[in-house]
């Protein structure tokens, strides 16, 4: 997992197009459901006082999740009490927004950092679950609760690009771990306070932020909660809860490992060979950097090193890029290549190296 910045809302017909048009008695079934201090929808209620005001389809799912999933005689203490068919979430299948997604994170899953798409499908996932979640307390699997995040099924900023691992449950195996397990979010969302989670769309859910047990990639920093192993070959490609300050694991990270999956078989077998064969670009730039200096320092031509140097050093910087695959796990490889006895014979410094 990286850091993502965010980019604002693109500027994309189902956020911008304003062409649904929204009947009298629906207009008046939501407008009963929109607290007039709401934090999110208080704008809405002039515009759904008038007739003539016409709505997105983004606002349009999310005015129907409102007056169904909002409606307090829907659902009460966790459980459906209506027979009614639930809206359909449709925004977030958007082919123009998937576009945008997949730019925003490099075509690479938000979580594990993979590039996937040369053999899976995407999935677009919500950070916060839309319709149902599961408490997950004590990474325990639990009753799935409803209403989820029904308003944010839309959000821009609650919508990233996954692979189906990471964003489905599956039951997979884990490096000396017995068994398999059930790893991957779904509908997983854990708080450290239950009672103080946000279930409604007229509350601010930016007071959860202090209470998320999970990372979100493009709010926390990785840097700050995982550890990568990278001095020997026996823990390469794993990742672990990084030591605080005050000795503790990081509590983001010890959450977020296994409802992600970022420790499944293959994906640390996938790191492992990345680190490789990144540690094995780095040592070909350092021996071409060698063989250019003997030469040079015996009089020879050096017009093969040169070439060299500068095809490895083109390599290594690739295996940085913002495409490039497991980066947090290569800034702790970066690190540990300081201490390369070649690198300070050569009077070298990493920085030297990166474009």
């Amino acid at each position: 997992m990286i850091k993502i910045k965010r980019t604002k809302q693109p500027d994309i017909a189902i956020y911008n197009l304003k062409n649904q048009k929204l009947t009298k008695a629906f207009r008046d079934e939501v407008l009963a459901l929109i607290d007039t201090n709401s934090i999110h929808f208080s704008s809405f209620i002039p515009r759904l006082k008038d007739a003539n005001e016409k709505f997105t389809k983004a606002e349009k799912e999310t005015l129907q999740a409102i007056a169904y999933y909002g409606n307090p005689a829907h659902f009460a203490n966790n459980e459906k009490l209506t027979k009614k068919k639930a809206p359909t979430f449709k925004v977030y299948k958007d082919s123009e927004l998937k576009e945008f997604l997949k730019t925003l994170f490099n075509k690479k899953c938000a979580y594990c950092d993979s590039r996937f798409l040369s053999t899976s499908t995407a999935d677009i996932e919500h950070f916060r679950p839309k319709a149902a979640f599961n408490p997950f307390k004590d990474n325990v699997d639990e009753k799935l609760l409803v209403p989820g995040y029904y308003w944010l099924a839309a959000d821009w900023n609650n919508l990233l690009w996954s692979c189906v691992f990471c964003n489905r449950k599956n039951n997979l195996d884990q490096p000396n771990v017995p068994g398999v397990n059930p790893l991957g979010k779904k509908n997983r969302f854990p708080l450290s306070q239950e009672p103080r989670r946000i279930r409604s769309h007229d509350k601010d859910v930016k007071t959860e932020k202090r209470l998320l047990l999970i990372m979100d990639p493009c709010v926390d920093n990785p840097m700050k909660h995982f550890s990568y192993p990278v001095k020997n070959d026996e823990d390469l490609g794993i990742v672990k809860a990084l030591i605080k300050s005050n000795g503790k694991p990081s509590k983001k990270a010890v959450a977020s490992i296994p409802i992600y999956g970022l420790n499944r078989t293959e994906l640390v077998i996938a790191r492992k060979e990345a680190a490789l064969d990144f540690k094995s670009i780095f040592m070909a730039v350092l021996d071409s950097i060698d063989a250019f200096t003997r030469k040079k320092q015996a009089g020879e031509d050096t017009t093969e090193e040169k070439e060299r140097f500068k095809f490895q050093k083109d390599r290594f910087n690739a295996k940085l890029s913002k495409s490039a695959e497991y980066l947090s796990m290569k800034q702790f490889l970066l690190e540990d290549f300081k201490d390369f006895p070649l690198l300070n014979r050569l009077g070298l410094k990493i920085e030297n190296l990166i474009d």
